[in-house]
């Protein structure tokens, strides 16, 4: 459920600064000159300046999964990832702080949803989804919705781990399907997480139900609609359906398109419709309508498809 976690203390903590590197910086405005530390390696990045002491790194990374963050990790791999292996991690780097100091910074939660198709059938879905006050970007194999405090994205992550770890990698862990799609959730400052209840790094266990809760939450607020439109009719009252709406039409001509509309009609074949339609349209008017026929076919097939996409994956993402 946690990927990404960076969090942060302000002041009380000690480094060794033989252990980590010195950038000497200038602001901008005034040229004074001043220092900052930092740390990188293949399980954290640490950086130690005048606001304090942050350090950012991700569940599977602090559990010794490295970068295979594929799988949802559960509160008991968090519990061992902070108590034990983070103070570990950080004492060898000669960092002395406080944990229970610690405030979250930002704060990504996911869910993996096995889908019916590749990411690429549920782009157009995708596209159409927003948030209030935010910023839509659409990448290759991703959509963001966002700013500066959150975002949301959904992506191919099987894709992402094979261009990561390379595809024999990925193929030898299992990951082969990828009709995989994630839903992330970015909480990107404290003050955003702060807002969710969420301030202390170490309270992050005892709060594991409650972050559950915000991310559907958040999935319900993005797939908020429920379409009515699209359902499929039964065989049984679709016939009947056509067949008094043809027969309006042999009667009545444009009565029977104005009370029917075109949705009856993209049922018929293009024979039983010329013949219908020459009984009361001049030649141009039989085949322009013909074509809003064709037209509308094609409407209501791509409404009922995205209907469906759309469901499944407010069903995926919304619920469990």
């Amino acid at each position: 459920m946690i990927d990404t976690i960076e969090f942060g203390i302000e002041k009380d903590f000690d480094f060794d600064r033989g252990k980590v590197w010195k950038k000497t910086l200038a602001r901008e405005e005034t040229l004074e000159v001043y220092e900052s530390y930092f740390y990188n390696d293949d399980f954290i990045n640490v950086n130690i300046d005048a606001k304090g002491l942050s350090v950012k790194t991700t569940l599977s990374k602090l559990y010794g999964l490295g970068d295979n963050n594929f799988y949802p990790l559960g509160v008991d791999e968090m519990e061992i990832s902070i108590n034990e292996r983070l103070p570990k991690m950080l004492n060898e780097i000669g960092i002395v702080c406080d944990l229970e100091k610690a405030k979250i910074w930002r704060l990504d939660l996911f869910k993996n949803a096995s889908l019916s198709h590749n990411y690429q059938a549920y782009k157009r879905v995708l596209s159409t989804l927003h948030l209030k006050r935010t910023e839509n970007r659409q990448y290759p194999d991703g959509y963001l919705v966002g700013n500066t405090l959150r975002q949301v994205i959904f992506y191919n992550k099987v894709k992402e781990l094979k261009k990561k770890l390379g595809s024999f990698y990925v193929r030898h862990l299992g990951l082969n399907d990828e009709n995989v799609m994630r839903g992330e959730i970015r909480f990107l400052k404290h003050r955003e997480n702060k807002r969710h209840g969420i301030v202390y790094l170490k309270e992050i266990p005892d709060k594991w139900d409650l972050l559950k809760e915000i991310y559907r939450g958040y999935m319900r607020e993005i797939f908020k609609y429920s379409f009515k439109g699209g359902e499929s009719m039964s065989e049984e009252a679709l016939e009947i359906l056509v067949n008094n709406a043809m027969a309006s039409l042999i009667m009545e001509g444009k009565y029977a398109l104005q009370y029917y509309g075109l949705y009856p009609y993209s049922f018929v074949n293009r024979g039983d419709l010329l013949n219908a339609l020459r009984v009361h349209f001049s030649r141009a008017q039989v085949y322009r309508i013909l074509r809003n026929i064709d037209k509308a076919r094609r409407s209501f097939e791509a409404n009922k498809e995205y209907k469906k996409l759309y469901d499944e994956l407010k069903i995926k993402f919304t619920e469990g």
